[in-house]
């Protein structure tokens, strides 16, 4: 049973009818995370922004960082919206392989991913485990392959998902489906 009850429009303030109409035109939709964050106006604003940032083309390739994101949920245990980004990678064209192998740790070996996919991937799970301590070396290997704004990108899109996936989680929210509209419609408007 989800903790908080999605908020549908005639339930939200008035201060959020751009930042609601903004993620409705921008997925199709309101997700249920943004409808739930709905019932904390500042909270809503501040994430659902973020959101929109994170999941859509940028520094990275979109794609890239849905399987940064599928790795970051799964190093996290998150259940939230696993499936929904599945998808959302498999729409933009990323191998069914490279999907699979980042689920799992066969990404470490798996030829189907750069050493600087690698390197990215290894950052996810050391963020989970203590974003303090991220070594020398990785920053070394990470530096080789990824310019200063893909990696402030990276980092962005990495505890984005720790926190959504965590939140989401704790509150029972499920968003199956994020986007309702062709995320090729989306990249065309980037």
């Amino acid at each position: 049973m989800p903790a908080t009850a999605p908020l549908d429009r005639p339930q939200t303030a008035d201060e959020l009818d751009e930042v609601l109409d903004r993620a409705e035109a921008y997925f199709g939709h309101l997700p249920n995370l943004v409808r739930t964050l709905a019932s904390n106006p500042a909270m809503c604003r501040t994430v659902t922004d973020f959101l929109i940032q994170s999941l859509g083309p940028g520094r990275l390739d979109w794609g890239f960082k849905e399987l940064i994101i599928l790795k970051t949920l799964r190093a996290t245990g998150s259940h939230y919206s696993y499936g929904a980004h599945e998808r959302i990678a498999a729409d933009l064209s990323v191998p069914e392989d490279k999907i699979g192998d980042v689920a799992n740790s066969i990404w470490h070996t798996s030829n189907y991913f750069t050493d600087g996919e690698r390197a990215i991937f290894a950052l996810v799970e050391q963020i989970d485990e203590d974003a303090n301590d991220v070594s020398d070396e990785l920053w070394g290997e990470l530096r080789a392959d990824w310019d200063h704004g893909q990696l402030l990108e990276s980092n962005a899109v990495i505890t984005t998902f720790l926190m959504i996936g965590r939140v989401a989680d704790a509150l029972g929210v499920s968003d199956p489906v994020l986007f309702e509209r062709p995320v090729e419609e989306v990249v065309a408007e980037a």
